[in-house]
């Protein structure tokens, strides 16, 4: 699995090694103007993105005369499909389902499945494989006896479970397709957010410890897969009350030099990168202050979904003080922890996730916001199209970045090649 870790690399001539007369040190105060500004390396950054940024680190960070090092300056950063290519939620959500890593009784499981209008027949195309009417009690009816079957076979075995043994498991097979098919269709019927907190409260049943631990398996596998989007299907003999059901999910998890390497300039400018996301906090922690990774962010500079615990237990409830990250909420976070002891909005908002219009709107006196150039929700759409508008000014305050979701690499460039495609295109 390779590994994007930014280097500096800094030469010492070889005059500097030839013996010299012995000569007295004094005593220097730094000053920051003694050296130049870091600046960003050109690496795959649209270069009229990376002018803008590197412009704004310069002129607030350490280096100029307007810099307060009792306010620091922040810019906020989302995690999934902005530092990184995919999102840490579903990544561990697939591993999950792979390797049956559920640890709650069945009647517990049972309650963490919405049933709103249960005999309500689910709208297209959420419907079974043969495009019969499926009903959403029909379908959570499913996933249950698949639940209780798993359990009865494999819930006396050390979690999570091998991989390749359980995929040769018909009714792993059923469950796998019904919970991710279940997943689209909260998706598509509650919006985001309702999907979201659903995947979040998964987490459930496990301590801190061994959710970390699962993630981070699920980051290096999924980090060693092609990208690509994968169909999940029902084997005919697990059809159940509802009928077969497919799902096609996609599979993608990378890393971002260009972000590494920006997350260590901002620093070296007296700059700190904030992560607000509505993936779980704590799988996101280990992604964002590895060094093995190359992010390096500080723990405490980190804001994600948080579960209640019981004796160290994660519970299907959200943390009561702590507002769920995902558009006001993420507002909510900043608000309290950044902007009220900073006394000021960020600096920069750096957006790729579904859930930030919200943060965007609220502060409008940020000068600048970097979108990445991806199919987002209805709510983040306009900034991208309004970004994609700005291009020809000089000093946007929306700017893009695009990359090639086939590859996982960004592009020189504001246009992506999105995930099926071959031609670059803007919002």
């Amino acid at each position: 699995m390779p590994l994007f870790l930014t280097r500096r690399s800094f030469s010492l001539g070889l005059a500097a090694l030839v013996t010299t007369p012995a000569v007295r040190a004094y005593a220097h105060n730094y000053d920051p103007s003694d050296l130049p500004p870091p600046t960003l390396e050109t690496l795959k950054w649209a270069p009229k993105t990376r002018a803008a940024i590197q412009a704004l680190l310069t002129a607030h960070g350490q280096y100029s005369r307007s810099y307060s090092s009792t306010q620091r300056p922040y810019v906020v950063f989302d995690w999934d499909e902005t530092a990184i290519v995919g999102n840490v939620q579903f990544t561990l959500f697939h591993y999950m389902l792979e390797h049956f890593a559920f640890l709650l009784p069945a009647h517990e499981f049972q309650t963490l499945l919405h049933t709103h209008s249960p005999n309500q027949t689910l709208p297209a195309p959420f419907t079974t494989i043969e495009g019969k009417p499926l009903s959403l009690h029909a379908l959570v009816q499913d996933i249950l006896e698949d639940y209780r079957a798993l359990l009865a076979r494999y819930g006396h075995r050390p979690h999570p479970l091998p991989r390749e043994e359980l995929l040769q498991d018909p009714t792993l097979l059923a469950f796998r397709a019904r919970m991710a098919f279940y997943h689209h269709m909260l998706r598509a019927t509650h919006g985001g957010e309702v999907a979201q907190r659903w995947l979040v409260s998964l987490a459930a049943g496990q301590t801190l410890t061994d959710i970390v631990a699962m993630a981070r398996a699920a980051n290096e596998f999924y980090l060693g897969q092609s990208i690509d989007t994968i169909t999940w299907r029902c084997p005919t003999e697990r059809a159940g009350k509802g009928g077969a059901v497919a799902v096609t999910v996609t599979q993608s998890l990378r890393l971002t030099p260009e972000i590494a390497d920006l997350f260590q300039i901002m620093q070296e400018h007296g700059i700190d990168p904030v992560i607000c996301t509505s993936s779980l906090e704590e799988c996101t922690a280990i992604f964002a202050t590895s060094s093995e990774y190359g992010y390096n962010i500080p723990r405490e500079h980190i804001f994600g979904a948080r579960l209640e615990t019981h004796k160290k237990v994660l519970q299907p409830i959200e943390a009561v003080d702590h507002p769920f990250p995902y558009e006001r909420g993420k507002t909510a976070i900043i608000k309290r922890y950044m902007v009220t002891k900073r006394e000021g909005p960020p600096l920069m908002i750096f957006a790729g996730e579904d859930s930030t219009a919200d943060l965007i709107k609220a502060f409008p006196e940020t000068p600048l916001c970097c979108l990445i150039n991806r199919k987002q929700s209805d709510a983040m759409m306009p900034f991208l199209k309004e970004a994609a508008e700005m291009q020809t000014l000089d000093t946007p305050r929306l700017v893009l970045q695009g990359r090639d979701e086939n590859t996982g690499e960004w592009r020189p460039s504001e246009a992506s090649i999105l995930l099926g495609k071959t031609t670059p295109s803007l919002p």
